[in-house]
């Protein structure tokens, strides 16, 4: 693929957040920012956002978060239709990002109803209208690893077990695997593969493994990526699951891979709950650097460095929490 991708732009996107690891019902909207505080909302340690480009009735979901009890019930507080999902993309596979999928599959029931048909039916016109009701799911590849984990003392602890594949497919779901960058619709992509050259490191553990038949390989992440629209006259929104590749690396290939500077909003998790001061600090000048007019950290960030993002960009943060919806 071409290093430099015509992506396409939409004029205005509405993004909200389903699952989060915070709920607040003391929270101000704002014509951008409209908080739901009709009734109270289910948090979770998880992530997923509902993207709606435009007028489009054809929505895409970011992630699933962990559990049904989160997922599936603020849809119904919320009162919106699962239907309205046409498409899922995976930030990566890690369950707090993958675990409702399931749940979420079998309350959409996708699975078709027979039907009658002519007696000179060909089998591709059934094929076809089969593989029609099918929810595509994108992800990398190696969302699909077996993961473990190796101690101080050499011991593993595992297998920490991948999206369920088969399970998806047979629930209605068509697995669409790229390493490269995805087109969900125009304006809308997935980064793909995202080049780690910066200074961030806590997001990819060198204790982590997978594992390939009998050996234990070091896992690097690979299938972490991002979410990229492009708003005409604003800029590119970020959207992050966890940002394991780390955020500035994120928002670097993202500019590279569009051939867009401006970035308007900056958004998900940033894997920064663990992190040095000095990594929080460098990452905060990054961003502070490049104006977004919305840094919105969330999820897997942390306290200390959400705190941080509130202090030292007032102007342009925004405190996540499930339940709110940007209008961008």
């Amino acid at each position: 693929m071409s290093n430099h991708i015509n992506m396409g732009s939409v004029k205005y996107a509405a993004l909200t957040v389903m699952v989060d690891n915070k709920a607040n019902l003391i929270v101000d909207s704002s014509d951008q920012v409209k908080h739901f505080t009709d009734k109270t909302l289910l948090a979770e340690h998880g992530f997923s956002v509902l993207i709606q480009l435009e007028d489009s009735e054809r929505k895409i979901l970011w992630d699933a978060g962990v559990s049904r009890v989160a997922l599936i019930e603020n849809y119904r507080r919320m009162k919106i239709d699962l239907v309205s999902i046409k498409k899922v993309a995976l930030s990566h596979g890690h369950f707090d990002h993958y675990a409702a999928m399931t749940d979420l599959l079998l309350e959409m029931d996708l699975l078709p109803q027979d039907k009658e048909w002519g007696a000179t039916v060909k089998p591709e016109e059934i094929e076809e209208w089969i593989e029609g009701s099918r929810l595509p799911i994108v992800a990398h590849p190696a969302a699909l690893r077996e993961r473990w984990w190796i101690n101080d003392d050499g011991n593993l602890e595992g297998p920490y077990l991948p999206p369920p594949e088969k399970a998806w497919q047979a629930l209605g779901a068509r697995i669409v695997l790229s390493e490269e960058p995805y087109q969900l619709a125009p304006g809308c992509w997935t980064t793909g593969y995202i080049p780690r050259k910066s200074f961030e490191t806590i997001g990819r553990s060198e204790k982590l493994r997978y594992r390939n038949g009998s050996e234990f390989v070091p896992d690097d992440m690979e299938d972490d990526q991002a979410i990229v629209i492009n708003i005409e006259g604003k800029g590119l929104i970020i959207l992050s699951g966890c940002a394991h590749s780390g955020i500035v690396n994120t928002i670097v290939h993202a500019r590279d891979l569009f051939k867009i500077d401006a970035i308007y909003a900056v958004i998900g998790g940033f894997h920064l709950a663990r992190a040095s001061d000095d990594e929080i600090n460098q990452t905060i000048d990054y961003i502070r650097n490049i104006e977004p007019s919305l840094v919105i950290p969330s999820h897997c960030t942390g306290l200390g460095a959400i705190s941080r993002f509130a202090q030292e960009m007032p102007d342009e943060f925004i405190e996540g929490v499930v339940g709110t919806t940007y209008q961008l």
